[in-house]
């Protein structure tokens, strides 16, 4: 997410109130204040505030930094009849990558005190090397996953992603620019008309990839190419600016009137954005065609100075915080990380970070920004002396900080946690139904000849894996695994306030399909095991169909039980045994914990401890009536139970750690270390089945 000036000088060109803004101007005004407006969204979001589609202002500045770059290339052309491509690298070289080295650097510093060698601190140096190298898009993709998922609340350098897709952007948008105008001169085709027929047509199939994508199509490009994070969904929304710069008649509004309409109909718009989408909206998609549409809108209206949208975007204060903007994005993700660490279940400490976070981002942009900026470099000497420093040390420190938290820091207190927490755990866990065609590849101990033992569930079954496979071989029985995220093993609909819409149906093909094969497999044991949120969390919806789905919980404990004694029914009317196996304690609400709070600190301080316990009492407050309702089903049909409570709960006290260091990889979910340890429960339960 680039919030560049749109070039290097701060000349106006003078005009006449209430006339449109010259097409030659450097330095539009409101669009600097467009860009105070995307920052202050996403900043606000980040920090928790209730701005549900806050992070939707990257997307403002995808349009801002399409519609100014073009500018900028297309000025060159027109003065020069060509692109002095070295003297544009350099220019956005000196005006991004100091300030993102210092930050980079910074954080990564930083991120060995507070942040956690259990996962947090291996993304955040991965993702400092790959910002420096402009693939930290990729490389989150592939090591924190989901923006929206709790890992990517840990990863202190998540929002480098955008900034490399728009250097990506910057790489090869003014090839393509060049290209098109080059092939306009050689033929005498107008250059502007060649240009924008070429960005539409990839903004068209680049918006074509998004929606599709959005709407669950898999495409072998993968998540870093098309996903939340990839360039080529994104494209689309820097070419909507792109094209408000290449036709004339775009960058500005015809009158007064028709300024003001834009300019309210984009505020709207704006405002819309970031009520009606949030982390559960299929994104980037059809949706992000609101922000989008907002930006052009916005950037059409500030094109005159004679309605009140562009005066309030040319405010001063708007202004100034638009020039401050991206020292403001690069330093405030780092600060909430590092809060939301030290003070976990403290939103006010977000806030106040995001706020403390102005006062680096100010400096940086007074001390490093503006005058690496302005400052000329010329030779290869000299400006090799600003590259290497730039690039070189935040990707050293990264590498650094890479190489001690594998080794855990040369502690073994340190490494005995990482082993617990960071095993992976064994099992086939997608949304692909069991069948004929993917049980061989989801089954552990083979070749064993007694009857099989089923696994099928959420990641509340996943995490039982290691248990069953070890029952399983003390047994001589072979163990087949197959869960799926967020998906209970029972027959209703399910939406996930904060999952994509395609979740319910993809639950839904799994629970089938795995039930249908079941019906049909050699008779063994079934073992169920799911999350009990989705009975008693607002946050999820349940129904017999989609259109009767209810978040109250009495509703969806009825539901539930019913389900549940159905799928019972099917199962042993297929010949399985069942075994019901009762969902973990969480550590949420007061006890709220997660192993982000183990800093390398905590984990070797004997007076700063990560460890957390809670009375079982008040585990049972919250999730004892789903606890009931799984016993009265396991009663009503005659299934086994395990209560993992008993183990994790000794003497009324549960405890996120044990005699093997921590017992849970997160809130809600067992280390594989742990998982072994229920062996025994099982193997008693299977041993009578």
């Amino acid at each position: 997410m680039v919030i560049d000036t749109a070039s290097g000088t701060r000349a106006t060109t003078a005009r006449q109130a209430g006339s449109p803004v010259a097409t030659g101007d450097r330095r539009r005004l409101d669009v600097q204040g467009l860009r105070a407006v995307a920052v202050l969204v996403v900043v606000g979001y980040h920090a928790g505030l209730p701005l549900p589609g806050g992070f939707v202002g990257v997307d403002v500045f995808f349009v801002i930094s399409g519609f100014v770059i073009t500018g900028m290339l297309h000025r060159e052309w027109a003065a020069h009849g060509r692109i002095r491509f070295a003297r544009f690298y350099l220019r956005r070289f000196k005006r991004l990558t100091p300030a993102l080295a210092l930050m980079v650097a910074v954080t990564v510093l930083l991120s060995t005190l507070f942040l956690s060698p259990l996962g947090a601190q291996q993304s955040t140096a991965q993702t400092a090397v790959g910002a420096m190298f402009l693939l930290a898009n990729a490389v989150i993709a592939r090591t924190t996953g989901d923006y929206f998922d709790a890992p990517a609340e840990t990863n202190a350098l998540l929002h480098t992603w955008s900034l490399s897709v728009e250097e990506q952007f910057y790489l090869c948008f003014p090839l393509l620019l060049a290209g098109c105008w080059w092939l306009a001169r050689r033929r005498g085709w107008k250059a502007r008309r060649v240009a924008s027929v070429v960005v539409a047509a990839a903004a068209t199939l680049s918006f074509g990839i998004a929606v599709a994508v959005s709407r669950g199509l898999e495409l072998q490009a993968g998540e870093m190419l098309v996903g939340f994070y990839g360039p080529l969904t994104r494209v689309w929304e820097f070419g909507a600016g792109a094209l408000l710069a290449l036709v004339p008649s775009w960058s500005g509004a015809r009158s007064r009137r028709s300024g003001i309409a834009q300019g309210v109909l984009g505020a709207g718009l704006l405002v819309a954005s970031l009520v009606l989408i949030s982390g559960a909206t299929p994104f980037p998609g059809a949706w992000t065609l609101l922000p989008v549409a907002a930006t052009a809108l916005l950037i059409r209206a500030g094109g005159r100075d004679d309605n009140v949208v562009a005066r309030l975007l040319r405010a001063r204060p708007m202004v100034r915080v638009g020039d401050w903007s991206y020292s403001i994005y690069l330093w405030h993700w780092p600060f909430i990380v590092f809060a939301g660490a030290l003070w976990p279940n403290q939103p006010i400490a977000l806030v106040l970070a995001a706020l403390l976070s102005i006062a680096p981002a100010v400096a940086s942009y007074i001390w490093v920004e503006e005058p690496i900026r302005a400052r000329e470099f010329r030779g290869s000497g000299r400006i090799a002396r600003l590259v290497v420093p730039s690039v070189a040390i935040p990707v050293v420190l990264g590498l650094l900080l890479g190489a001690s938290v594998r080794q855990g820091f040369w502690a073994p207190t340190i490494r005995v946690h990482q082993a617990a927490v960071l095993e992976t755990q064994r099992g086939c866990h997608s949304f692909e139904p069991l069948s004929l065609r993917s049980v061989s590849g989801c089954t552990w101990n083979g070749s064993a000849d007694g009857a099989p033992v089923y696994l099928v569930g959420d990641s509340h079954a996943r995490h039982f894996g290691e248990a069953l496979i070890r029952a399983g071989e003390d047994l001589g029985r072979p163990v087949v695994i197959a869960t799926a995220s967020a998906c209970p093993f029972v027959d209703l609909h399910l939406r996930d306030s904060s999952a994509h819409q395609q979740h319910d149906p993809a639950c839904r093909s799994y629970v089938q399909g795995t039930l249908d094969h079941l019906r049909n497999a050699a008779r063994g044991t079934v073992v169920l095991s799911s999350s009990d949120l989705y009975w008693r969390d607002p946050t999820f919806a349940a129904g017999p169909t989609a259109e009767t789905m209810s978040t109250e919980t009495q509703s969806k404990m009825a539901l539930a039980t019913q389900a549940l004694k159905a799928t019972v029914g099917t199962l042993r009317d297929a010949g399985h045994q069942v075994v019901l196996v009762q969902t973990v304690p969480r550590w949420d609400g007061v006890d709220a914990w997660s192993p982000a709070s183990c800093t390398v600190v905590s984990l070797l301080s004997s007076v700063w401890s990560c460890e957390q316990g809670m009375p079982v009492e008040r585990a049972t407050a919250r999730q004892g009536a789903v606890r009931n309702m799984l016993e009265g089903v396991a009663s009503a049909t005659g299934s086994g139970v395990v209560d993992p409570w008993v183990r994790l709960c000794p003497r009324g006290w549960c405890s996120t750690h044990g005699a093997q260091g921590s017992q849970y990889k997160d809130t809600n979910h067992l280390t594989v270390r742990q998982s072994a340890e229920f062996a025994v429960d099982f193997r008693e339960l299977l041993v009578v089945a």
